[in-house]
């Protein structure tokens, strides 16, 4: 009974979206356009939705799952200073992102996008 009954948790962990996925893109302008994506059920489909919100020129610089992710760029005029990054909760992501664009020169980071995964 113990068996079969770890055996339907182990199969409802993994139907409860155990697989969601999420995904960042930005443009060759180091982030005035981005894509984000999340809870996708493929890292590949998470990519996918990413790269068409972000549109012409951009790829996929983070990828993530069973967590949250977020992305921060430098608002100054004629800055092109970005951050990213993921973590187990919303906040953490977005003080991640924020600390990383900080730290590549950003004198105005504002986290422009972020989310988690249903997990």
């Amino acid at each position: 009974m113990t068996r079969n009954l770890l055996a339907i948790l182990l199969g409802l962990t993994l139907a409860c979206g155990a697989w969601a996925s999420g995904a960042l893109a930005i443009d060759s302008n180091q982030g005035d356009q981005y894509g984000f994506s999340y809870n996708y059920s493929t890292i590949q489909q998470a990519q996918a939705r990413a790269l068409s919100e972000c549109g012409y020129g951009c790829r996929v610089v983070q990828t993530f799952s069973r967590g949250c992710a977020a992305y921060a760029a430098d608002q100054s005029p004629g800055s092109s200073v970005y951050g990213w990054g993921t973590a187990s909760s919303g906040g953490q992501a977005q003080s991640t992102a924020m600390q990383y664009c900080i730290r590549q020169g950003g004198r105005n980071c504002m986290v422009r996008a972020w989310g988690c995964d249903s997990n």
